[in-house]
């Protein structure tokens, strides 16, 4: 065929109006898609799966019309057509070409206002999610020609967000989770949706002789306008006044109600031993990390109270920290109990309002079982505190010990909003989930505490836990092994628990590794933890004697597990009731006011 009368035939057959009417149609389906489908979180690879099958369909429609005739009797072969004399005269394909334009701008309008609205929708609904009241206290820039002074204006942000956390309704993102952007250039209100916070005060402090200057300034994360700023000239000896007016003038900006009267000063002047409030900060960060690093922990608050005896914050912090120990392996409860509940004491002789030496003396109170006791006194925490991740945290652990497991969830979902990169506070909250059944979500949580914080063991621990209730034997596995290298060893004793739990033929192997292995001698030593695995390798009376022993002898840190369902195979045991009803559990908080 010649070319000429190739072209010719092109047009007789219509190819030529096919091609553009496919064209013009399969372009307004591309926008309407592309406009639309995202406004309904369609994923994108769908989207293009679906403009793709349309430009592939191009060739498939032109060949379509070489070989096809539409007629008034229907679709047929172009020679039946031609031999007949039936040919297509009608006008479709223009109508089709008219159409196809106007649908196709109507759908980019849509598009465009529809992803206008959403967009709009969402960033309400940000701004719905994040508190008005709620703020975050970066680290303080130190300015000072002497850079070893750095203890300094970290000490000034720590005293004014402990000062802002003690006022009701105020949301203060935790000093760990704040403390991570120290240094970091990351846009302003990227910092506010990681921290959950509406507002952002920043500054920095010029130290020279017994002069200190202070900068501060309070931004609006959500549109990054300065809502307030303000500079500080004042004499060393007057520091804590100083922390106390920012705090003060930050509650006036918020619009929040000061707690006792404005007379009352947020910041108590606490230590005037620069040597002892820089240890004492010290401590802070390492507790906040907990691990091996609760030592050091410990040693730093002990430093700080041989400096100054009279200081009440870093005796409570100091007791926390004491009655933490045994929970990572690092002390006995028999040791660092009395010493811990001496600490919290001390720490109210010198100051009735010290949060921490409530914190502490409800976990002296849990762990000797005296629930209505630890109650009382993490309420107390909290009516000083009502914004201290920490306090928080050890109010909803405390509530899942005792068997108030939603009443627990609502609690740690609180303290991750306040302190939202806390590796603890997620695995605490994973347990939670997992402890109500809520299994996808619980996975997810310690994944991501795991991603984030890959030597940590306790997300390990919790793991593992979580896989075994689920009878995931090889996750379990994996995540045991894992925790066994974190301490040194090569994985293989702590494996083997997981194997004998999914395969009988290992079960009586894994039992003699859990009973008197090196590697598990820290699984024996708290009483839960041990009855936990035995009950899950088959061993029921071997777990109810270990439950009947701490029954008589509470010493665990792992009191919270009774409710998870790994113990399910005890629960109609008499034995077990009879554990449950001597340690009174479940044990219901009186109501009334939340804390």
């Amino acid at each position: 065929m010649k070319s000429g009368n190739f072209f010719a035939e092109l047009k007789r057959r219509n190819v030529y109006k096919v091609a553009v009417a496919y064209a013009v149609a399969g372009w307004a389906l591309s926008q309407g898609i592309a406009q639309v489908f995202p406004v309904f979180d369609i994923p994108n690879w769908a989207i293009r799966s679906i403009v793709l099958l349309i430009i592939l369909g191009f060739p498939i429609a032109v060949v379509f019309a070489w070989f096809f005739e539409s007629t008034a009797e229907g679709i047929k072969r172009t020679e039946v057509a031609d031999a007949a004399h039936q040919h297509s005269r009608g006008k479709t394909w223009i109508y089709v070409v008219v159409i196809g334009a106007i649908v196709s701008i109507g759908l980019f309008l849509l598009g465009r206002y529809s992803a206008a609205t959403y967009n709009a929708g969402s960033v309400r609904a940000e701004r719905a999610a994040i508190p008005a009241k709620s703020i975050a206290v970066l680290p303080f820039e130190n300015l000072s020609d002497d850079k070893n002074t750095a203890y300094f204006s970290d000490g000034i942000t720590e005293e004014i967000l402990n000062a802002l956390a003690q006022i009701p309704n105020l949301k203060v993102a935790a000093r760990r989770s704040a403390f991570q952007f120290k240094g970091t250039d990351l846009d302003l209100r990227k910092i506010g949706q990681v921290l959950g916070v509406a507002h952002i005060l920043e500054g920095s402090l010029q130290k020279a002789g017994d002069q200190v200057r202070i900068n501060v300034q309070l931004v609006d994360v959500q549109n990054g306008l300065q809502a307030w700023s303000e500079k500080y000239d004042r004499k060393l000896d007057n520091v804590f006044a100083v922390e106390d007016e920012i705090a003060k003038a930050i509650a006036s900006k918020l619009r929040v109600q000061l707690t006792g009267g404005a007379g009352q000063p947020l910041v108590v002047d606490s230590t005037n031993n620069p040597q002892a409030h820089e240890l004492y900060l010290r401590g802070l960060t390492l507790l906040a990390a907990r691990g091996p690093g609760l030592l050091e922990a410990r040693n730093s608050f002990q430093k700080a109270v041989d400096i100054d005896a009279g200081y009440a914050q870093a005796w409570g912090a100091l007791a926390v920290t004491k009655f933490l120990l045994p929970s990572y392996g690092l002390d006995s409860f028999e040791a660092s109990l009395p010493q811990a509940e001496s600490a919290a004491q001390r720490a109210l002789v010198l100051d009735p309002n010290t949060a921490s030496a409530y914190v502490a003396v409800g976990l002296a109170n849990t762990f000797r079982c005296r629930w209505s006791e630890a109650d009382q006194a993490f309420r107390r925490a909290l009516v000083l505190a009502p914004s201290d991740a920490e306090a928080v945290n050890q109010y909803a652990q405390f509530l899942s010990t005792v068997g108030q497991l939603e009443a627990s969830l609502r609690e740690i979902e609180r303290a991750q909003q306040l302190d939202p990169l806390s590796p603890i506070i997620g695995v605490i909250h994973a347990g939670a989930l997992a402890a109500l059944r809520r299994d996808d979500a619980a996975e997810a949580q310690i994944k991501s505490v795991l991603g984030a914080h890959p030597e940590f063991g306790a997300a390990h621990t919790w793991a593992a836990t979580q896989y075994i209730d689920r009878k995931m034997y090889s996750e379990a596995e994996a995540e045991l092994r894992s925790l066994g290298k974190l301490r040194g060893q090569n994985g293989d004793a702590r494996a083997l628990l997981a194997r004998g739990m999914g395969d009988p033929a290992q079960r009586a192997a894994a039992v003699d590794s859990l009973e008197t292995s090196p590697d598990n001698a820290d699984i024996r030593r708290d009483p839960i933890w041990y009855a936990f695995y035995l009950v899950s390798l088959g061993q029921r009376d071997r777990a109810l004697d270990e439950l009947e022993i701490y029954a008589v002898k509470p010493n665990s840190a792992f009191a919270a597990w009774l409710w998870n369902r790994g113990f399910d195979p005890l629960r109609d045991d008499p034995r077990f009731k009879a554990v449950l009803a001597k340690l009174a559990l479940p044990y219901t908080p009186p109501g009334g006011t939340k804390p």
